[in-house]
């Protein structure tokens, strides 16, 4: 099993570099976003490590990284990546856009 990303969380992966650079310089940035494809590849292998978040969206799950949620559906061949949010973002409004 692998994973995909939407293409909204393409562009929150994307953002997060763009923050994490301007903040804190290439290195980290680099550093930073790539421990979320780390994570992304561990999902794949244990799809059901993060918490299922039915009270939010159906066969929806998260799994928390640093300062960030992952939200992510377990389909029949991957899981799909659905959302990269800040752990302060108004999550369900975030959601409703995906």
């Amino acid at each position: 099993m692998g994973y995909r990303l939407s293409p909204e969380a393409d562009n929150d992966i994307e953002d997060i570099f763009d923050y994490t650079e301007f903040e804190y310089g290439l290195k980290k940035a680099i550093e930073y976003t790539r421990q979320f494809h780390i994570v992304f590849i561990h999902l794949s292998k244990e799809p059901k490590l993060g918490r299922s978040r039915n009270e939010i969206k159906a066969r929806l799950r998260s799994l928390t990284q640093n300062q960030h949620v992952i939200f992510y559906r377990i389909l029949n061949d991957h899981i799909r990546i659905i959302r990269v949010l800040h752990s302060r973002s108004d999550i369900v409004i975030f959601l409703d856009k995906s």
